[in-house]
């Protein structure tokens, strides 16, 4: 079973994702959220990636008021070193833009695509394994 892990900073899990549109792949850094429904994307990802909007729809963020935001189709991914081998656990999802451009990462990773995962904090370390 792949195994990815790492150290938990200032209380937070960063790591980095991949978004892959047609052939194309590029890697940002992402916010591992279990308080998060749904993945959402920056600003930044929806223009470096050219991601075209299939629809939109209403997120509740911190300020509790619903705002419309577009939805994307995406394939997101998770890459994994294995000895020599680099392994990337992905899935297709829709996914949001987030209404404003984070100061450390540009994925929001929430739980629509946190559940094809096992993962554990333990020690100081965040375990992630599929």
């Amino acid at each position: 079973m792949p195994t990815f892990q790492q150290p938990v900073q200032d209380g937070q899990i960063l790591l980095i994702a991949t978004v892959r549109v047609d052939s194309s792949e590029r890697s940002y850094g992402a916010l591992f959220d279990t308080g998060a429904q749904r993945t959402m994307v920056s600003p930044k990802v929806v223009e470096e990636a050219g991601l075209e909007a299939i629809s939109y729809t209403s997120i509740v963020p911190v300020s509790g008021k619903p705002i419309q935001t577009p939805k994307y189709r995406i394939n997101l991914g998770i890459p994994i070193t294995q000895g020599s081998a680099r392994l990337l656990v992905a899935t297709e999802l829709e996914v949001a833009r987030l209404p404003y451009r984070p100061n450390n990462f540009d994925i929001l990773l929430g739980m629509d695509f946190l559940t094809i995962f096992h993962f554990t904090m333990y020690d100081g370390l965040f375990i992630l394994s599929n």
